[in-house]
């Protein structure tokens, strides 16, 4: 029995909050209250609150980095010690085969689906993988060669990439280069480009148009060529691939929390109203479905800082009996 006069707390329907004072974490009319932090926690759709499940060991590795999956197959690409593999999962089990080597050995990889086949670059190189025949050419044999009255050259390698409206886009920088339509692989080195005030490092493609993340988060309607170049948000974020969901949005990591669009442009900070945090690093962002209920999950390479700032408060960490 709980001591005399204490009072149980919750439910949490609004999940944390390090912006609102003590005394105002409280909901009104007796809705709940505020997380003042929440560690390896989910809040459920109901507003309570369970530890996380653990994580066990799915293949070995002495250098893994840079995991992908195409949005809604049954497979993953990711970078071991300098060669990408393809990894499965069948019966509970984890399988890997070697799908390109001399990639990704100092830096990131980035990917992005075109048509069949997959694009990948680390900014140094530039490769593709085609896991079933199609007409999609391959990237890392691109030449130079004429089209028409256009003398086109191969696509360079780059720290981002996405995929819009039969272009391909490269962010090398702070320029965004794109592709002739339908030639993913080749642009126009004259005209191909897009300069922003700073290097890129993060470039997401929806229906509606594409947002670049540099000094601040631009939306590009229709795509490119750019007809306009409008700032949606004043600032932007680390280095990260975007994350995209089976609803044609995407989400991304910014300096201010998590940032979600929509198929048709609409952009929302998920955090800055409540959660104020201090990012640096490079960053992954992905769409994570458990017991019914959808997040959008965030990692960082280095901590960055939740601190509420001002205020006391205690924090407390459950150990079932059995675990350590």
């Amino acid at each position: 029995m709980p001591p005399p006069g204490t009072q149980r707390l919750g439910p949490f329907p609004r999940g944390m909050d390090n912006r609102a004072p003590d005394f105002g974490l409280a909901l009104p009319q007796g809705a709940g209250h505020l997380l003042r932090d929440a560690l390896n926690v989910d809040v459920t759709a109901g507003g309570s609150v369970k530890t996380r499940a653990g994580y066990a060991m799915a293949q070995a590795g002495s250098d893994c980095h840079s995991l992908w999956s195409p949005l809604g197959a049954d497979f993953a690409l990711y970078c071991d010690a300098g060669v990408i593999y393809r990894i499965d999962a069948a019966d509970g089990a984890a399988t890997r085969t070697a799908v390109a080597s001399g990639f990704g050995a100092i830096t990131l990889m980035r990917y992005a689906e075109v048509y069949e086949a997959i694009y990948f670059t680390d900014g140094v190189r530039a490769g593709s993988y085609h896991p079933s025949a199609g007409p999609t050419p391959a990237w890392g044999s691109a030449v130079a060669q004429t089209v028409g009255d256009q003398d086109l050259v191969p696509m360079p390698p780059g720290s981002n990439l996405a995929y819009h409206n039969a272009r391909l886009l490269v962010a090398v920088g702070n320029a965004l280069i794109y592709s002739e339509p339908f030639t993913p692989h080749l642009r126009d080195a004259a005209r191909g480009f897009e300069l922003f005030p700073a290097p890129i490092t993060c470039v997401a493609a929806v229906e509606a148009g594409v947002f670049v993340v540099a000094d601040k988060t631009y939306f590009i309607a229709g795509g490119f060529p750019a007809q306009t170049v409008h700032a949606v948000l004043p600032y932007g974020g680390p280095s990260q691939q975007a994350g995209y969901r089976p609803d044609g949005g995407a989400h991304w990591m910014s300096t201010r929390g998590i940032v979600a669009c929509s198929k048709d442009g609409e952009i929302t900070n998920l955090q800055d109203k409540h959660i104020a945090i201090e990012v640096s690093g490079a960053a992954a962002t992905l769409m994570r479905e458990a017991d019914g209920t959808r997040a959008i999950v965030a990692a960082l390479t280095e901590h960055g800082s939740f601190a509420a700032g001002i205020g006391t408060w205690a924090q407390a960490r459950i150990i079932r009996k059995g675990q350590t």
